[in-house]
């Protein structure tokens, strides 16, 4: 089977996109989002798919300027609408995950400008396997070691069960050209060291290794999905809404009832609530907030990422906007 037959394939499997869906194609000039525009143009008529592409300048070398360019020529030699988004912010310098944080609030908000409800990526399985290295290293939970999900909210990557190498292939032979982003090889970040470091150690030893990630994160994911459909249960039946100003408490006693793990899902999900990414949400922070709650009376503000913190009052665990805190994010 063809790649482009398995592209097929995989979308009636993982029902990712609905048939008439209206899709931002987010296309960054590199291979692999390249690959996945052709891919969906292609696919798109049978499935009345509407498409717009949007790339996204991080402003983190001069040449992004040109990538943006060479994504709007793509997008007009097939006949999309194309929309560039530049960060307010130079990018050079900064985290990766502060440079993530800033493309999906671009990403959301072009997708409302082209009335899209869904955007789409093009992760595919090198990258989730990357992806599930990076979070083991830095110390992760069960929702970090479920990877990349191929559709979470308006977000789908429908690449995930296909590797770099081949997406490549594919172009190369349909004599279609790319541009490499040189900060991929750039081993100052940690993606980069996962790259070109440490999974070609791990593939002198187990060939198969990217393949086996993603089949275990896949597995994972399965899990998750009633603990996820528990979590939200909870939340439904025991959160309130604060009478003063944005924020939200849980019953102490409800809480502390749960395995201390469970307490930490529920937290987690409850900030998410209020608008913060959840990979901003570090194990430390969380099993700060789970100590308070397990503390008689008052306890001390826990800070969180996004301007919020943490509070024990009596019996309920009030999570509020801090004084002066900015926007959540």
């Amino acid at each position: 089977m063809d790649l482009p037959a398995r592209f097929r394939a995989e979308l009636d499997r993982g029902d990712v996109l609905p048939r008439g869906a209206r899709v931002l194609v987010a296309v960054s000039g590199g291979g692999d989002s390249v690959a996945l525009l052709r891919l969906l143009a292609a696919a798109a008529p049978e499935r009345e798919w509407s498409l717009s592409v949007v790339s996204v300048d991080h402003r983190t070398r001069p040449q992004t300027a040109d990538e943006v360019r060479f994504v709007a020529e793509l997008a007009a030699g097939m006949g999309l609408p194309f929309r560039a988004v530049a960060l307010a912010e130079d990018g050079a310098g900064r985290s990766e995950d502060a440079l993530r944080q800033d493309r999906l609030r671009a990403l959301a908000e072009a997708a409302r400008d082209a009335g899209a409800a869904w955007i789409a990526t093009g992760h595919q399985a090198d990258d989730a396997a990357e992806t599930m290295l990076m979070r083991l290293l830095r110390g992760t939970g069960l929702d970090g070691l479920g990877g990349i999900r191929p559709r979470h909210g308006p977000l789908v990557r429908p690449l995930l069960a296909f590797r770099r190498a081949e997406l490549r292939d594919w172009l190369r032979g349909d004599g279609v050209r790319w541009i490499d982003d040189p900060s991929n090889d750039d081993v100052r970040r940690l993606r980069a060291r996962v790259r070109h470091l440490l999974l070609p150690a791990l593939r002198a030893a187990a060939p198969d290794l990217p393949d086996d990630l993603t089949a275990t994160a896949a597995a994972l994911r399965g899990l998750l999905a009633p603990l996820d459909a528990w979590d939200a249960a909870w939340l439904e039946r025991h959160a309130r809404v604060l009478p003063q100003g944005p924020g939200l408490a849980l019953p102490v006693e409800a809480l502390r009832v749960e395995p201390e793990v469970v307490q930490g899902r529920l937290v987690r999900r409850a900030v998410e609530r209020l608008g913060v990414l959840r990979s901003r949400l570090g194990r430390g922070c969380i099993a700060g907030v789970v100590e308070a709650a397990a503390r008689d009376g008052s306890a001390a503000a826990v800070p969180l990422p996004g301007g919020w913190v943490a509070r024990r009052r009596e019996e309920w665990l009030e999570i509020r906007r801090a004084a002066g805190g900015p926007a959540s994010e």
